[in-house]
């Protein structure tokens, strides 16, 4: 069932067992000590029990360091600490169950945000285990002491975030908890599966959670805004094309771009059959009746195929620069509309050459693909993919200077090595990347390490495996330092995903992440005796800097350590679900792209397996042509949010490839309605059309013809 490698333990040798046995009497006595603070939380005395589990806490890590760190840990590299690095076994036991002490209590108070602050404490807790061990380990090999309390501690946490997750409709990650909690347990010892441990971990609500669709159909209308700081009112509306123009067709693994208030698609392939796209097309945003695509030259080099390649825009110059991996850098000119290439060069360093650089080129065989490409001030960065050498993914940083046409290596290595390195991002593919507001920082989140790919291609790699790993961590490059902090994780984010579509918006100062894929977290489909082992997302989600915030609430950093401030009452960077009534078809390799002149975020394209959503069943995936617009209920020039009717919605938006019926609610492959309407409703049989017939007519103005 682990999607990870081993689980690591301490030694087997009698003097490491003896230790081990003595740090777990230890940690159990000192857990046992905070069972006054249980009483009171289950006695009701909740303020009591929260100034008991703080106090206790705040006795182990210091009176001046900030609890939940959500503001960084004093001492620290991001979340990585030397306090909690350093940490006895018996001391991190207690400070567990005391963050656990202080969820409780905000779950009882209904205030979930601080109570997964609280639970998020306990993760870097644990995580921090990993920064002590003898020789540092990739994210897909976990890691646990051999001492039951902790583990213990560590599945409360796991499990009550879950819960959390599933009240907000955030059901993909509670779903992705409950499994991760599973998968930590089961390869350790008997000691550690004890009857508290069995009974969190359940297996008919895990069970339950792997049958549903995230979002799930039969429940997101049923969603509402219950906490505005983690949640927040969205809708995805279709385009529809001029009748009769010409479509530039479905495709995935393309590249896309917004200028202009023109959508720009450029090759790809179908994904069900062996044709590949070298072609360029652009849509007009803008025009609602004659929208239409328009054919654009072709990419005029003779290649095959061009797959998951990468275009980003220079606002000033006018150009979209593609990135392929080769010295010659092809540019489209968005003004004179056509191609033209600059040739760029790369001189190795001993470093470089230390670090994989091999030839005086860093990109194998001269190939990129499902690398993170952003540009920034006349620059253009490239964060990991696959070349002529990985499949599995590399971590890669490299920096094109458009003025000097020069490449500079700024950090990791062009095959993984054994060991990881904290310091950087693990290697991958696929992953999130955007420009930070100060024009300073540039951001990497999830992606996957395709460690089967080695297998699918016969060319042994280091790290090999059966399984894809995703990540769900969180980085940030400064370009001023020119070093890396890994993030904490925090509020109600999206679970560990890759070939999501994703997009940073100027506008409203906040990223959007979109569907995507999971490889190790399965769907079962009980009715019909199946179970996948992966699941694909149709889920939304936001990402939004403070500064965005009009709020009078004090930055968290600035709260007195000394005090128990709780999260909710303070602002910070957080994630927030964007609750829809449909949304379109669960999806990877789709494209979110925002109009940096109206701020409004658009969805293009990508790909789904047939066995997972319904489809034509001769193939065995399924490209996307179609183009969505995302409307938020937000602050600010983009949301564009005014012409939303979110009780028509939830009678009759699109919700994937099911329709929803006008009159009982429920969601299948419905009949559209016949009458004058325009299929604004659909009905899942002949008895509910004549039910709800005379309300669709007075809404829609519907007649039969």
């Amino acid at each position: 069932m682990s999607s990870q490698d081993q689980t690591h333990r301490m030694g087997t040798d009698p003097q490491s067992i003896t230790v081990t046995r003595l740090a777990e009497l230890a940690a159990k006595m000192q857990v046992d000590s905070l069972s006054e603070g249980t009483k009171m939380l289950e006695s009701g005395y909740l303020d009591q029990a929260r100034d008991f589990f703080f106090k206790r806490a705040k006795k182990i890590v210091g009176r001046h360091i900030r609890l939940p760190s959500i503001g960084g840990i004093q001492d620290s590299d991001g979340i990585r600490s030397d306090l909690y690095t350093k940490m006895m076994p018996y001391d991190v036991a207690v400070l567990m169950a005391c963050c656990n002490g202080m969820a409780k209590y905000y779950i009882a108070k209904k205030d979930f945000e601080s109570a997964l602050a609280w639970f998020e404490e306990n993760q870097l807790l644990f995580k921090n285990a990993y920064f002590s061990t003898e020789k540092p380990l990739h994210d897909w090999m976990d890691y646990a002491l051999d001492i039951p309390e902790l583990t213990y501690q560590r599945v409360v946490s796991i499990i009550g975030s879950a819960g959390i997750f599933d009240e907000l409709g955030n059901t993909a990650t509670a779903v992705q908890q409950r499994f991760l909690s599973l998968c930590f347990v089961n390869p350790l010892p008997d000691a550690h599966r004890t009857v508290a441990v069995n009974g969190l971990n359940d297996n008919d609500v895990y069970e339950r959670g792997i049958q549903g669709r995230h979002p799930d159909p039969s429940l997101c209308h049923k969603l509402s805004l219950t906490c505005p700081r983690l949640q927040v009112q969205g809708s995805w509306k279709k385009l529809t094309l001029k009748p009769g123009s010409k479509s530039c067709g479905p495709r995935q693994r393309c590249a896309s771009f917004v200028w202009n208030n023109h959508l720009y698609v450029f090759g790809g392939w179908t994904g069900d059959t062996f044709v590949f796209y070298k072609d360029l097309w652009c849509l007009n945003l803008e025009d609602e009746t004659g929208r239409a695509w328009r054919k654009l030259p072709d990419y005029p080099v003779g290649v095959n195929a061009l797959l998951s390649p990468s275009m980003v825009v220079d606002r000033d110059e006018k150009r979209a620069y593609l990135i392929t991996g080769r010295p010659r850098v092809d540019y489209f000119d968005l003004v004179a509309e056509r191609w033209g290439y600059i040739e760029t060069t790369f001189h190795a360093t001993e470093e470089d050459t230390r670090c994989g650089v091999t030839g005086g080129w860093p990109f194998r065989r001269n190939d990129l693909t499902d690398a993170t490409v952003v540009i920034n001030k006349g620059k253009i960065y490239t964060f990991g993919g696959g070349h002529g050498d990985t499949t599995i993914g590399c971590n890669l940083f490299m920096e094109l200077d458009l003025a000097t046409k020069k490449w500079k290596r700024l950090s990791g290595y062009v095959m993984s090595p054994p060991n990881a390195d904290y310091s950087m991002p693990g290697p991958r593919m696929s992953a999130c990347g955007w420009v930070g507001p100060c024009m300073d920082t540039i951001y990497i989140f999830l992606g996957h390490a395709m460690r089967h790919g080695p297998l699918d291609t016969g060319k042994p790699e280091l790290h090999q495996s059966e399984e894809a790993y995703a990540y769900q961590d969180f980085w940030s490059w400064s370009i001023t330092q020119a070093r890396w902090k890994r993030e904490r994780v925090s509020g109600n984010m999206p679970l560990a995903r890759t070939e999501m579509g994703y997009t940073f918006n100027e506008k409203l100062n906040k990223v959007v992440v979109f569907g995507g894929y999971s490889p190790s977290i399965p769907t079962l489909f009980l009715s019909e005796g199946k179970q996948f082992t992966y699941s694909y997302y149709a889920d939304t989600f936001i990402y939004g800097y403070p500064q965005a915030e009009s709020s009078n609430l004090p930055v968290y950093t600035s709260t007195d350590p000394e005090k128990c401030n709780p999260p909710s009452a303070t602002t910070y960077p957080r994630w927030k679900q964007v609750l829809t009534k449909g949304f379109p078809t669960y999806r990877c390799h789709s494209h979110l792209n925002t109009d940096p002149d109206t701020g409004k975020v658009y969805l293009f394209g990508g790909y789904t397996n047939t066995d997972y959503v319904p489809s034509r069943k001769t193939f065995k995936s399924r490209p996307f042509g179609d183009v969505w617009q995302l409307r938020l209920d937000v602050p600010g020039e983009g949301g564009d949010f005014a012409s939303v009717d979110v009780e028509e919605e939830a009678r009759t938006a699109k919700i994937g490839p099911w329709k929803r019926c006008f009159t009982y609610g429920n969601s299948g492959m419905w009949k559209m309605c016949a009458g004058a309407c325009g299929g604004k409703a659909f009905f899942c049989g002949g008895e509910c059309q004549r039910e709800g017939w005379k309300e669709h007519k007075a809404t829609h103005l519907c007649r039969k013809v």
